[in-house]
């Protein structure tokens, strides 16, 4: 162990690993909000944090993790995961958190692969745990943070835990390199078997740094916890970063929810996937309509909007017309206010491509959503657009360190501190994730605009050909269509090596049994109203689609698609494979013949 000397406090920016970024911002803001939930129980101050950390460490200790050790947390949105994980940093031990989500067998896999010798969990996830602990061959010990009695071989509370050893000595921390091992991300699962990308110090705080010289890392502010803490989204936007710039991390363990939550935190950091802002400019348009400023902003949002389109078609702006968007900055702002985005500094957009409709109002209104790229294997973001200089509709630019290129495919390959020391205990598919010259193969295909900003334009394994050879990114089919119709939950485009495409929707439940009345998906699914509603939604999308991408015909599932079930990874991607052969006989029903359950769209 090392212990932290001087008299001033140094950017934690400057840290070479997390325990000593976090030591830093203990120093410079020990009396200020670091954790706390959505429901007021909880709230500690950094100084607080310190201190109930160290004496999980101690409790950690007293389990027996030290130095190459693993600590597995499966738990709810909760600042007892910052605290685990910390603790578990500061005993030399490799914190990885999974979905709660996860199947029996899943956690049986995950457990033995991760090498987990602690697993923290919550009782509601405690007997699928204990029964993944009884199938599988290592046998880790189990922490309940939120227990109450129970088996006599579990430790029931973080207050047992705590009292199992002696707490770590005040500034105290222990010696790590910046490539040391921070943790182990667990791919989604969109390609097989999950594989764990061990990530490092390095890697984050490189990416944090070169985030901060693009002008885009606020410093304290808030920031909300609300995406699974396995997610990397929410581990950099929710853990990472707040720890080094000193932010107040919300807690909030309902992810479908959270949005109304935006009020309140105010966040100043603010991750959300395309969904997300979906749904929130729905709600920004139910605001307009209803507005006594209604007349005012809609000529805002129809002046931003073309101020926008200039911008992206790189036209000189019109000054009268920015004057007038301008004179409306006192409405704008309310409705800023109505969404909880007005202290917003650095809203991200990630994890799929965000229809460029949804990115435009966004602009008309005043509110700078950036766009960027990154995966778990580049433990987060490698190329985002820079404060003052984006390129709406791209991904942006390399951050500082890195270098990126593209194959003859339009690949996208990269180098950086950032990427992956390797997959955890998988040295063969580890080489297979990068050619022969050490360049990472992310899977995704790029093109770059003339000023050498980088778009995505779909997933490598992902790209559609049709029975005609023509090339479809299905993501980009399936955004525009999203964004067309707010009923719609998820849509999956089907079309390879078939002559026209046709789609299986899901529905949003919230905004269906808002129109009929009925909270049932496999009831809505066959309402007349819904059905008419999702078809002038597809209809729509179709006009911003060109003729070979259009969707012809769609079936209307009778379930709910939900992160971590059979359709949809916890992250909210398409499990493809799963899909295909989940609803075989649905899709060969739009191609053959007629059904009941077969939507002509036209």
């Amino acid at each position: 162990m090392e212990t932290m000397t001087g008299s001033e406090p140094q950017s934690a920016l400057q840290a070479q690993d997390l325990c000593e970024a976090f030591a830093r911002t203990v120093a410079s803001r020990g009396s200020e909000p670091a954790l706390r939930s959505s429901d007021g129980a909880a709230s500690l101050t950094w100084a607080q944090f310190d201190g109930q950390m160290r004496a999980v460490a101690g409790g950690l200790t007293g389990l027996g993790v030290g130095t190459g050790g693993t600590v597995v947390m499966l738990l709810t949105n909760r600042y007892e995961a910052a605290m685990v994980d910390m603790a578990t940093l500061h005993v030399g031990a490799v914190p990885v958190s999974l979905y709660n989500s996860s199947a029996v067998e899943q956690l049986t896999y995950l457990f033995d692969d991760a090498r987990a010798d602690v697993v923290v969990s919550e009782r509601a996830f405690a007997d699928k745990v204990r029964e993944a602990i009884a199938s599988g061959t290592r046998k880790p010990k189990l922490v309940l943070v939120d227990g109450e009695g129970g088996d006599e071989a579990d430790v029931t509370s973080v207050t047992a835990l705590q009292s199992l050893g002696a707490p770590l000595p005040v500034d105290a921390r222990p010696s790590l390199t910046p490539k040391d091992i921070l943790t182990v991300v667990y791919t989604s699962g969109t390609t097989g078997t999950p594989k764990g990308a061990e990530l490092t110090h390095e890697s984050i705080l490189v990416q944090i740094r070169g985030l901060h010289e693009l002008g885009r890392l606020p410093e304290g502010g808030r920031a909300l916890s609300y995406l699974p803490f396995a997610h990397m989204g929410d581990r950099l936007c929710a853990y990472y970063m707040p720890v080094v710039m000193g932010s107040t991390i919300t807690y909030h363990n309902n992810p479908r929810t959270a949005s109304d939550l935006l009020p309140d935190v105010r966040p100043t950091l603010y991750m959300a996937v395309p969904r997300i802002w979906q749904k929130l400019q729905w709600a920004a348009g139910a605001h307009i309509a209803q507005s006594p400023e209604r007349d005012a902003l809609q000529e805002a949002v129809q002046l931003g909007s073309e101020l926008h389109d200039d911008r992206v078609e790189g036209r000189e702006q019109d000054a009268g017309k920015v004057e007038r968007w301008r004179a409306h900055e006192g409405a704008l702002n309310g409705l800023r206010a109505a969404l909880g985005l007005d202290a917003g500094e650095l809203l991200f957009t990630g994890a799929a491509p965000l229809p460029p409709e949804t990115l435009r109002f966004f602009a008309a209104i005043g509110i700078d959503l950036c766009e960027c790229y990154g995966q778990s294997e580049t433990a987060g973001i490698v190329l985002c657009n820079p404060a003052g200089n984006a390129r709406p509709n791209t991904n942006g630019l390399p951050l500082p360190n890195v270098e990126v290129k593209l194959a003859q495919d339009g690949e996208l390959l990269l180098k950086a501190p950032q990427v992956m020391a390797g997959y955890r205990g998988k040295p063969e598919l580890t080489a297979q994730a990068f050619d022969e010259d050490g360049w990472l193969i992310t899977g995704d295909i790029f093109v770059i605009d003339e000023a050498g900003y980088y778009r995505i334009v779909d997933r490598k394994k992902e790209i559609i050909i049709n029975a005609a050879g023509k090339n479809m990114a299905p993501v980009h089919i399936e955004n525009t269509i999203s964004a067309a119709c707010p009923l719609v939950g998820s849509v999956a485009t089907i079309g390879d090596a078939r002559s026209y495409n046709t789609a299986l929707i899901a529905l949003e439940p919230e905004g269906t049994a808002a129109l009929t009345g009925q909270a049932d998906p496999a009831v809505n699914a066959r309402d007349a109203k819904v059905i008419d509603a999702i078809r002038a939604g597809v209809r729509a999308g179709n006009e911003r689609l060109n003729r070979a991408e259009q969707i012809k015909r769609f079936t209307i599932v009778p379930s709910t698609w939900l992160p971590g079930t059979d359709e949809l990874t916890p992250t909210m991607k398409l499990r493809r494979r799963v899909i295909d052969q989940k609803y075989k006989s649905q899709i060969d029903a739009l191609y053959i013949g007629s059904s009941p359950e077969v939507i002509e769209v036209e």
